[in-house]
């Protein structure tokens, strides 16, 4: 079961009184009383797996009392939760009661029997990707868009979780539901249910949130779902319905195309705002959107500083969370691959800095990369008075040699291609010959020297020609 799935025990059962109107008012009365006697005593009791094939001769009765008891036992065997939900179902597709199953969902007068059918067809979402094959190759998908148009709330949840489950197993099984129109229903249901208390809108938005997901991102339907899901987070306060859009417009965001859509509908002053959330499962997502934006142009890059996201980031910089701090280090790097006054935003900003050093020196490689970027850009795009101010007064110099000696390529790479930069853009400047002793006493000319034999060609040539650039403008005396 992937990140995005989740397990049908999470379905609250319903009070029986619900489940009663699931019972036609045309059946004959002794028939609508032997049915409500059985919901009652089922809600009360648990499964036998032992029982598996007589609840499937059960299920095939043409009593409808029996068929149901058949029905419910199947249903709650695969909410069993000792055993994994992918053996269960299997168990239960070895019997081949799956075809009679699919049958009742779809034919069955009786919307009692329909909603048992269902939910079983909704545990074989979570399944494995076999198992949910079963659903398609049964007429699954039509059954449960079927569902979607019931007047039974309790249905129409379930034909919704299946499908958010199944959308959200892999991203050939999103593209195909896409491509079936599941967005128009699942639209419409949402502005009928659109309320922060209802368990039943709080599932449309996290299939709606699933067809968001997933890499590649989906080519189709990505304005109508970048606007649902930026409502949501405008509009409502409830956490899990935040987290679920938060999620979906963190991969939709990564879509350059998509940058300007998401700042038209004013998403980025309230995800500013997330920032003071003290739940990881907002705060990554949300962090991962304003990043994504980051990487836009300087009109965008604007748009984000302008909402005063820095001050969070001054905060966030010290979070206990490893992923959090990544996020941060990873949207400064954007930043400073901007224009220079929003570079200068960064580097005159103490106690960013003071943070993100302190990181360089303390934290995984994974964030030392995403400073190594920011120190790299800011050669690239800052000041000369603001590159002049990282050297002086914040070891620029040292700290760019010192990442030479890490083993990641990635870091080293980046970290020659900033020296590179930096050298070509100061070498001209009146300071550059008291840069000359911090070059020499941070070891980097050595260091760049041995960077030659490296294993990467790519390496090993930026290597080769940062130290010709080296050995061309320092004097004979130094080297």
């Amino acid at each position: 079961m992937s990140d995005q799935e989740r397990n049908v025990s999470f379905i609250k059962e319903k009070n029986v009184q619900k489940i009663y109107k699931l019972i036609p008012d045309s059946l004959p009365d002794e028939m609508k009383e032997a049915l409500k006697n059985s919901v009652d005593n089922q809600a009360k009791e648990n499964a036998d797996l032992q029982k598996i094939e007589e609840y499937v001769f059960q299920i095939n009765s043409d009593d409808i009392n029996i068929s149901y008891y058949g029905l419910n036992r199947c249903r709650k065997l695969l909410s069993n939760q000792t055993l994994p939900t992918e053996q269960l179902i299997e168990q239960i597709l070895q019997t081949n009661i799956h075809i009679k199953i699919f049958d009742i969902a779809k034919n069955h007068s009786i919307s009692l029997l329909r909603y048992e059918a269902l939910w079983i067809i909704c545990n074989f979402g979570c399944g494995t990707k076999k198992q949910i094959q079963n659903i398609l190759d049964n007429d699954g998908i039509n059954i449960l868009f079927l569902a979607l148009e019931s007047e039974f709330d309790e249905i129409i949840e379930l034909g919704v979780w299946a499908l958010a489950n199944i959308s959200g197993d892999n991203v050939q099984f999103r593209d195909m539901l896409l491509q079936k129109g599941i967005i128009e229903p699942l639209i419409k249901l949402a502005n009928r249910y659109k309320t922060e208390t209802s368990e039943i809108f709080k599932t449309i938005m996290w299939a709606i949130s699933n067809l968001a997901r997933g890499k590649p991102t989906t080519k189709i339907y990505q304005k109508e779902l970048i606007y649902i899901l930026s409502d949501i987070i405008n509009s409502i306060e409830d956490e899990e319905l935040l987290i679920d859009a938060c999620w979906g417009l963190s991969y939709l965001s990564e879509q350059e195309s998509q940058i300007n859509t998401l700042i038209s509908y004013g998403v980025v002053d309230k995800l500013t705002l997330l920032l003071q959330s003290e739940k990881h499962l907002i705060l990554i997502p949300a962090l991962r959107i304003i990043g994504n934006i980051l990487t836009g142009n300087e009109t965008q890059t604007d748009h984000v500083l302008n909402t005063g996201v820095l001050s969070r980031f001054e905060i966030l910089l010290q979070h206990k969370n490893k992923a959090i701090r990544r996020e941060v280090c990873w949207s400064i790097s954007n930043i400073a691959a901007g224009n220079a006054a929003q570079v200068k935003q960064i580097i005159r900003n103490e106690s960013i800095l003071k943070s993100l050093f302190k990181l360089l020196e303390q934290d995984t490689l994974e964030i030392k990369k995403e400073i190594a970027f920011f120190l790299s850009n800011s050669a690239i795009y800052a000041d000369l008075d603001d590159l002049d101010y990282l050297v002086m007064s914040h070891q620029f110099i040292y700290k760019l040699s010192n990442l030479l000696e890490l083993s990641d390529k990635t870091v080293i790479q980046v970290s020659l291609e900033g020296i590179s930069e930096w050298i070509k853009r100061v070498k001209n400047d009146e300071k550059y010959q008291m840069y000359k002793k911090l070059i020499l006493d941070s070891k980097l000319i050595e260091k760049v020297e041995q960077l030659q034999n490296h294993t990467s060609k790519v390496i090993f040539e930026n290597a080769y020609k940062v130290y010709e650039i080296l050995c061309q403008d320092l004097d004979n005396e130094y080297i």
